[in-house]
């Protein structure tokens, strides 16, 4: 069975327990906390990963680590999956549990890159555009690429709408360099 498949069970299976234990938000937080960690630390990745480190020393770490910032529930959870040796599967696990939380709570996730940064009115325009077109709340996250000119990239998920200045350069150049 695949990586995903497996991450994405016990997912399921942390976040159908978190609905019935009414603690769905806070995993959801320990999840974005765990996300952010294990996107910011590959050493820490590169551990859970390796098949020789036993799990009894990955959940010491993981425990180390996490035991001050994270809801109990969440602990339990990353004891289960080292105890059966599927530590491997926590960065992939956490990002199933957000998309499974953000499909529970009607939240589309969507990034738009823009050559400056944009103003909080043209961020509200943008989320509610996004908000009519999907019909679910917006949890939009912005960034600046300068490399663009102008315009902006919009990525909902894996649709992608390309309105910047560079892109509409980069047409016309191949559009001119194909003509006779």
């Amino acid at each position: 069975m695949s990586e995903f498949r497996v991450a994405s069970r016990y997912a399921r299976s942390i976040f159908d327990l978190a609905i019935e234990m009414k603690n769905v938000d806070r995993v959801y937080k320990d999840m974005l906390i765990v996300e952010q960690v294990l996107q910011e630390n590959g050493k820490l990745v590169t551990l859970l990963k390796n098949p020789i480190i036993r799990y009894d020393y990955k959940l010491r770490v993981l425990n180390k680590v996490f035991e001050k910032h994270l809801n109990e529930l969440t602990l339990r959870f990353f004891n289960l999956i080292c105890r059966k040796n599927r530590a491997q599967i926590l960065p992939e696990s956490s990002k199933a549990f957000v998309d499974l939380y953000h499909e529970y709570k009607g939240i589309v996730r969507a990034n738009v890159s823009t050559a400056v940064t944009i103003s909080a009115q043209i961020r509200i325009d943008f989320e509610n555009i996004i908000s009519r077109a999907t019909g679910k709340k917006v949890e939009l996250e912005t960034k600046v690429d300068e490399s663009l000119l102008g315009g902006y990239v919009l990525r909902i998920g894996d649709n992608q709408v390309d309105d910047s200045l560079k892109s509409k350069l980069n047409n016309l150049r191949r559009e001119l360099k194909s003509r006779p």
